[in-house]
C-alpha cells in the first residue's frame, strides 16, 4: 500500500531489494506507508505542499532515510492498526 506525499527536502532510501531511491523536493510521490511515515517523522514529506514552502538549496545534500527508521515506522503502523481494530469488550456486572 502506498501514500501520496509532497517531498519537502531531497532524501534517499535504500529499499529492501537494494535499490537506492532518490526523492526530490517539490515533487509528489507514491511512497510505501512505512517510508512515508518515517519520512514524515523527520519532516521530509507532507500531505500536500505547504502554502509558504520554498525549494531547499540545491547545494544541500539529500538526507538519508535509514532502514532502522523504516522498520520502526512499520512497527508503529502495525501497532496503530491493531489498536484501531481492537474490540472493546464491555465489563460484566459482577
Amino acid at each position: 500500500m502506498t501514500e501520496r506525499r509532497f517531498v519537502l527536502a531531497d532524501f534517499s532510501y535504500m529499499d529492501r531489494e537494494g535499490c537506492l531511491r532518490l526523492y526530490e523536493a517539490g515533487r509528489v510521490y507514491a511512497l510505501p506507508r512505512a517510508v512515508a511515515h518515517a519520512a514524515a517523522k523527520r519532516g521530509l514529506v507532507a500531505m500536500q505542499r505547504p502554502a509558504l514552502w520554498e525549494q531547499p538549496s540545491s547545494f544541500r545534500p539529500p538526507e538519508a532515510l535509514k532502514e532502522a527508521e523504516v522498520v520502526e515506522a512499520e512497527v508503529e503502523l502495525k501497532a496503530l492498526q491493531r489498536h484501531a481494530l481492537e474490540l472493546v469488550e464491555p465489563k460484566g456486572d459482577g
